[in-house]
């Protein structure tokens, strides 16, 4: 099972602000990237310098969120265009994430906050290092995002209320939508969970018009039809009457 360790302050007494703060913009980043809501556990603390290790619950294959984080981010470093399955709040997320580790009145010996992929024996695979050149690599990739009221389909899952009230909708063509609702809605979407959807209010759209995220105004469920359309076939065989299929319908709708 990997597991992503978070090193602050290294070789140093870690600054507690830093710390915490870079703790929880981890944590959000992590939400972000992830197709629904993860109950990560913290498996290891260090003191001294600051080590935290995050890792998925067991059983799970959630350890990839923590691989892409450490693979996009080593990516954008290295100049690489920004990974198509970030969003703009991803992007957002992790900017703030970088820039909460850059030293204010403490720079002396300072060394960049550090994330490690540790792998299931326990070996270093990857890491990046959260340098200000990755903090402005991450600025200049601020991608744009429209807003306007709408409603998006799909099936809701993934619902959380531990973190911020938020739950994933996942379309059609498999894509993830985050959905935001405030506390009167809970019940609608618990009750909705894992069903067919129509979520209203608030739509954001990246550059592209990708649905991203939604602020849920409205939930319906989508009734199931209890007929597919295959289940019509030969429902009504003498509906072309003595013609045959090709001479009803170029009499009826042109040449067939």
């Amino acid at each position: 099972m990997e597991a992503l360790e978070l090193i602050v302050d290294e070789g140093r007494p870690a600054n507690a602000g830093r710390f915490f703060q870079l703790g929880h913009d981890l944590l959000a980043l992590l939400d972000e990237l992830s197709d629904v809501p993860v109950a990560w556990r913290l498996e290891e603390l260090r003191t001294g310098s600051a080590v935290a290790r995050v890792a998925p619950p067991p059983g799970t294959e959630d350890g990839r969120w923590l691989r892409l984080a450490v693979v996009s981010l080593s990516a954008i470093d290295g100049g690489e265009r920004l990974p198509e399955d970030w969003s703009p709040d991803a992007v957002k997320v992790a900017h703030r994430f970088v820039e909460h580790g850059q030293p204010v009145d403490d720079a002396e010996d300072w060394v960049p906050p550090r994330l490690v992929l540790v792998g299931e024996y326990n070996e270093r695979d990857r890491s990046v290092d959260l340098t200000a050149d990755l903090g402005g690599r991450l600025a200049e990739l601020q991608p744009f995002e429209r807003r306007m009221p709408g409603a998006v389909r799909g099936t809701l899952l993934g619902l959380n209320v531990s973190r911020g009230n938020r739950a994933s909708l996942r379309l059609p063509n498999k894509r993830i939508v985050r959905v935001g609702f405030e506390t009167s809605l809970r019940g609608d979407l618990k009750d909705a969970l894992y069903e067919q959807v129509e979520i209203r209010g608030l739509v954001r759209q990246d550059g592209d018009g990708r649905v991203f995220q939604v602020r849920a105004e409205d939930v319906e469920v989508l009734a199931r039809p209890e007929m597919r359309w295959v289940d019509l076939f030969g429902m009504d065989p003498e509906f072309t009457g003595d013609a045959t299929t090709d001479e009803y319908l170029e009499a009826n709708r042109g040449e067939a």
